[in-house]
């Protein structure tokens, strides 16, 4: 059989079925996220429901998983209904789980479930999924970028590349370039074949950087990043195009528009949240680091404690990312609401030394900015 012919054939119950082993693979490597049994604090979207009882949380984990399963072997909307409930209430009870797959996986069996007609379907994944990287490449148009993704992790960490010009550090804006560009050309017929090749060679390119035999990190994106080829092939190569009239009186398309294409322009502007805005490997993201005196926490924490970072003013520091990714294997989610959250549950927890606590922002010329205690009380 062609590649043409195999992905011709290729049906939306079949990419349900990717998309569920791709999901079930990925919540079963960050699985501590989805309990509330953990030292990371869980951050719910109403402190309400931290009243909640803590196997509420594993009760909602096993049903996804058991819909996901489901779903693979038997997909069905009423199946999909009960696992996108199941996650949409997961989610409610803890922000940190509002990971970019997770947001996408979300949208995507929406679409399935509540959109009758296959082609329709079709169109609004095609939508979703060319926001993603578009916006993906959008968030990348930065100096942070360059810096901390660039720079250090691929040329020098991965390439071993000690020696960094002006002009090899410039050309790294081509990459973000070339992702916009790719994004905007999965919807023209005409480049939507050049754009999917483009970004599957995008996809292998960073599972070879950050997979096994490379850095060997973040772990938890590893399932994404090979879900990601499978879908633009099902989706989009032998797919036409199809936005008919009748979708656009639709409102689910002018929510999905909305989530998709409109609102990730705020995030530059900073009211939108940077997770739901496609900013992945974006760099120059502010992380919150927390000093504290108290020989408890330095005991219980010493695991996820920094000796050898410097720029801020004690040692041994806790960083919030690298805490959430050791405990949970995913990076907390790098919002200022959450940051705070983090350290009215740290001063709540550990209230009797002084705990201080800084915002880190990488970059060529780095800040550092303590945060006031009593803001966070």
């Amino acid at each position: 059989m062609s590649l043409k012919q195999a992905f011709t054939i290729f049906d939306t119950r079949r990419v349900v079925r990717l998309l569920c082993i791709t999901w079930f693979i990925t919540k079963l490597i960050c699985y501590k996220l989805w309990f509330a049994d953990r030292l990371f604090p869980v951050i719910p979207v109403n402190d309400l429901l931290l009243g909640l009882p803590l196997w509420t949380h594993s009760f909602l984990f096993v049903v996804s998983l058991c819909a996901m399963l489901s779903l693979v072997f038997f997909p069905n909307k009423k199946t999909a209904l009960i696992l996108l409930l199941a996650e949409l209430l997961s989610c409610m009870l803890d922000q940190n789980r509002w990971q970019p797959w997770e947001y996408q996986f979300i949208f995507m069996l929406a679409a399935y479930t509540f959109i009758n007609e296959e082609k329709s379907v079709r169109s609004y994944w095609q939508l979703i999924i060319a926001g993603l990287f578009f916006f993906s490449g959008v968030s990348k148009l930065n100096n942070g970028f360059i810096h901390d993704i660039w720079n250090n992790l691929v040329l020098r960490r991965w390439l071993d590349i000690s020696t960094i010009n002006s002009w090899t550090s410039r050309a790294g804006y081509a990459l973000p370039l070339m992702e916009m560009t790719a994004g905007i050309g999965l919807l023209i017929g005409k480049t939507r074949k050049l754009s999917i090749w483009g970004l599957t060679t995008m996809h292998i390119i960073i599972l070879c950087m950050l997979g096994p035999a490379g850095l060997n990190m973040n772990i938890v994106i590893w399932p994404w990043n090979i879900l990601m080829p499978l879908l633009l092939f099902s989706i989009f190569y032998q797919q036409s195009l199809e936005y008919k009239q009748a979708i656009l009186y639709k409102p689910f398309a002018w929510f999905v528009l909305l989530c998709w294409w409109i609102l990730p322009w705020l995030q530059l502007a900073g009211y939108w949240d940077k997770y739901l805005s496609a900013v992945l490997y974006s760099g120059g993201v502010e992380q919150l680091y927390i000093c504290t005196d108290d020989p408890v926490a330095k005991k219980e924490m010493a695991g996820y404690m920094d000796k050898e970072f410097k720029v801020v003013p004690c040692s041994p520091v806790l960083s919030a990312y690298k805490w959430g990714m050791m405990e949970m294997n995913t990076a907390p989610y790098p919002e200022p609401r959450i940051y705070k959250k983090i350290i009215q549950a740290w001063n709540k927890h550990y209230p009797h030394f002084e705990n201080r606590y800084y915002l880190y922002k990488p970059g060529f010329t780095y800040m550092v900015k303590q945060l006031l205690t009593d803001t966070y009380k």
